[in-house]
């Protein structure tokens, strides 16, 4: 979710008034997300266009009313762990 108004839809269809609502973007940077996106690539898991479509939102994420965490240089359960301790 690279734009603000697909969270603001999202929410606006949910329950969220006795709820404290996290909004949370995984970010890493462009030498990794390429790192990543190639290996679904050659799995085919994704088509190959999807990589220089990716790299090219990275910098919407930045706009977004979201807390950010860089995964660049973490594993899945340290961000974990950055998610619910933050």
């Amino acid at each position: 979710m690279h734009e603000q108004a697909i969270i603001d839809e999202i929410l606006s269809k949910l329950d969220i008034e006795d709820c404290l609502v996290h909004a949370v973007s995984l970010i890493c940077d462009e030498g990794e997300l390429r790192k990543r996106l190639k290996k679904d690539v050659d799995a085919g898991i994704r088509s190959a266009d999807v990589i220089p479509k990716s790299i090219a939102r990275i910098g919407l994420y930045r706009d977004l009313d979201t807390e950010k965490i860089d995964v660049s240089l973490i594993t899945p359960k340290q961000a974990a762990e950055r998610m619910i301790n933050d």
